[in-house]
């Protein structure tokens, strides 16, 4: 059984998010902690990322202003918001500022860097 940790802000190793340029993310938790969930805080600015994933994550939105579109649905996102994207979904993240987030997911990707 694991132990109880606190990540402070700032904490964790910073790199960009899928390699684009105006993002960054901390992946604070992987497979060095959990056998089943990763989380972590990403930061986006003045960017749109397309994405699809293949696992259920949740947003927490902890400071600024984004959009996230899937099909036809646009959901206009501010702090203290929580976006659900479930499994197999495709969807967009876009800021026209800066925006802070948290995020939750089920299962991790252990083939992301930092996961293993």
């Amino acid at each position: 059984m694991g132990e109880v940790r606190c990540f402070k802000k700032g904490e964790g190793k910073w790199e960009y998010w899928k390699g684009v340029e105006g993002t960054r993310i901390a992946r604070l938790i992987g497979s060095h902690l959990s056998s089943t969930m990763g989380a972590g805080i990403l930061e986006i600015e003045k960017t749109k990322i397309p994405s699809t994933i293949d696992y259920d994550e949740i947003v927490v939105i902890l400071s600024g202003q984004f959009r996230s579109q899937s099909g036809e649905k646009t959901f206009e996102c501010g702090p203290g918001d929580v976006l659900w994207i479930p499994a197999n979904t495709t969807f967009t993240l876009e800021t026209d500022s800066k925006a802070t987030i948290f995020y939750a997911r089920v299962p991790m990707d252990k083939t992301q860097p930092g996961m293993a």
